[in-house]
Order: structure tokens, then sequence, then C-alpha cells
């Protein structure tokens, strides 16, 4: 698979971000494989908790070795976050993609306004800890990482420093290790539950964006010795307003049921259906390469691999129904995505879901 330009400067960002802020860039990965990559919204949500979950695991290491992770608080903590997070990831079968990023919209908005009106964080070291509080902290922040892939630092840090009674550095340590643990909590239940619903992840944006993502982590953390932290916070904040606004605008309508929305979305088809469109005379659109293609193909299908579509978008006819396919899913949502930007009618387009892979499993034919 081949990555643009701004897929590569979209995993830059992420680790310097995450660099730079010590919590809160994360929350930039899920819009980033959505609207840079053109992954569909539940695989975004679940390779960002992979991604998310592998740049925490990198970013704790040197807290680690610097003796500030606080065990004890990963236990009180993490516990709850990671049974909330499983649980956040087991829900989102019966949630459509729309509810969750506009779910995922509203945590950016939360996200904004703590940046812009800070709490002062002192530690209570000196009053009884409420465990139950943190543990009842920790299983809200897992569902929310589960449901929609946010890290959730931004509200694990305070909670803490405020009912912990860490120190901050202690507390962001700390909550690399928690942010690891749940992410990775939440993607084992999405890898169980996604081949279920016909989808495949994709390895390669995974290890990616994980890789960059580190490596940016630690620019950002360079670049962060040189930017007053407090004008750079307000910054993300309105960046993170204008994403979690276009957002919303984005999918409110798919949800609501507007015509606006209908149109804007692509549909996405079991071979059972796709057999239905074939017979009224949709076209079959084959996004792989020509290599993959010759190896079995649906026997209607025309083959123009993914970067090709918008040099020979005008080959396919707006009139008729189009049925996109790839080997699992992946990239034929994103050649949906690409024809309905050029102005096909999003209820006449459909991604095929699963692929051939699936096509094959349910006895399609190919040649």
């Amino acid at each position: 698979m081949e990555f643009s330009p701004l897929a590569w400067f979209g995993a830059v960002l992420i680790g310097v971000s995450l660099g730079l802020l010590g919590s809160g860039g994360s929350i930039l990965t899920v819009p980033i494989l959505v609207y840079l990559v053109h992954e569909p919204e539940k695989l975004a949500i679940a390779e960002s908790l992979a991604i998310v979950g592998a740049i925490a695991l990198v970013g704790a290491l040197p807290y680690t070795f610097q003796k500030l992770v606080v065990w004890r608080s990963v236990l009180l903590f993490g516990l709850p976050s990671i049974v909330g997070t499983y649980a956040g990831a087991w829900l989102s079968q019966w949630v459509s993609g729309a509810i969750q990023l506009s779910l995922f919209a509203g945590v950016m908005l939360l996200a904004s306004w703590m940046m812009l009106r800070p709490t002062k964080l002192s530690p209570h070291s000196d009053q009884p800890h409420p465990f139950w509080k943190i543990g009842m902290e920790g299983l809200f922040v897992g569902a929310l990482t589960g449901l929609v892939g946010v890290g959730g630092g931004f509200l694990i840090i305070p909670a803490l420093v405020l009912l912990g009674g860490l120190s901050m550095q202690q507390a962001v340590g700390t909550s690399l290790w928690l942010i690891a643990f749940k992410s990775f909590s939440g993607f084992y239940k999405y890898a169980e539950i996604l081949p279920q619903q016909g989808y495949t992840l994709n390895w390669q944006v995974i290890v990616m964006f994980s890789i960059v993502g580190a490596i940016g982590t630690l620019l950002g953390n360079r670049i962060a010795l040189r930017v007053p932290q407090a004008r750079l916070r307000q910054t993300f904040a309105l960046v993170l307003i204008l994403m979690g606004a276009f957002i919303l605008w984005q999918n409110l309508p798919k949800i609501l049921g507007t015509n606006k929305g209908s149109e804007a979305m692509y549909q996405e088809i079991d071979p059972k259906e796709a057999k239905q469109w074939i017979a009224k005379g949709a076209q079959v659109i084959d996004v792989r390469e020509p290599f993959e293609f010759a190896d079995g193909h649906i026997p209607q299908a025309k083959n123009i691999p993914l970067g090709s579509i918008p040099h020979r978008v005008n080959e396919i006819s707006k009139e008729k129904l189009v049925v996109v396919v790839c080997r699992s899913g992946n990239r034929s949502a994103q050649g949906a995505r690409i024809l309905v930007s050029f102005g096909f009618d999003g209820k006449r387009v459909a991604n095929l879901r699963g692929g051939m892979i699936r096509w094959h499993a349910e006895g399609g034919e190919a040649r």
C-alpha cells in the first residue's frame, strides 16, 4: 500500500503533538486516519488504539527508567480502565461509525475546553486517596477509549494528580502505561469483532503510523523545550475546535438521515447484496494492482488501481451503480470515498465489505 504525502505528514504530526503536549496529541489519530488515509470509521478507531498504544508504550520507557511511574496507580486506575475499554469496544458493534465519530468530535471539543481553561493541578498528598473515585474515573475513561479510540491522557493526568496525589511528572509517566494497557485491551476486542463485520485491519497503516509517530515524539520533545507551553496548548485547542466542528458537520447529517448526509456517504454491502447490484447492471471496479487482479477477480470487474482512480474516473459512469472491490475492503473503501468526492451519488456507490476474501468465502464466482 502506498501512502500519500499527507498521510506521512499526519503520522509525524501525531508523534510531534504527543511530544509537545505530553497528552492530548493522540486525539488527532482517528481524524487523520479517516480523512487523510481514508480508512472506514470503525477501522480508523480500532487502528488508532493500536497506534496510540504503541506510541504510548515507547514514550513510557524513559519515565520507567527514571522511576517516575507509580505502579500502584497503574493497578488502581488500570484494571478498571482495561475493563472499560474492552466494554466500549464490545459496545461499538451496535453503534454506527457516524455516531462514533460524532462522539469523538464531542471528546475533541471537551479536550479543547480543558486546554483553554486548564485546571490548576496540585497533588493532595495530605488527604486520603479515594480509591473508588480513581477506579470510576478509570472505568469511564476506558469506556470512552474503547468506543471512540482516544487515548484519554487529557483526562487521566488530572485524575492521577488530583485524586491519586501524584506529581505532574509521575502522572505523565504513569498515564502513558495506562494508555498503552487500555488501548491494547480495546484493540484486542476490535480485532475479534471487526472480521465478523467484514472489516480487515490494515497492518501497514498500524506499523507505519506507530513507527513514524514514535519517532515524531522525540522531535516534539525537543521542540517543546523552545516553545511556550501555554501558547502551544491554546493553539492546539483551537485546532481541536475546528476539527471537532468539521467532523460533526460531516457526520450529524448521516445520523439524522438528511439528504445531504445520504449523498455524502457511500454504501457498505456484503457479497449477497453485491450480486444483486451486479444483476441490476452495476459496474464493478477492482482497485487492486494488476498482478492481484490477475490472480482472480469478479467476472464483470474492471481493473482501475486505487492510485489511478482520479486520472481514470471518466471511465466510470455516474449513471450506473458502482461496486468497488479490493482484497479485504480497505482500499475499496478509499476508492468509494474518492468517487463520492468526484461527484458520484453516494447512494449508488458501494464498497464490498470484506473484499475478495469474503467474496470467495461466500462462494462468489471469480475468474
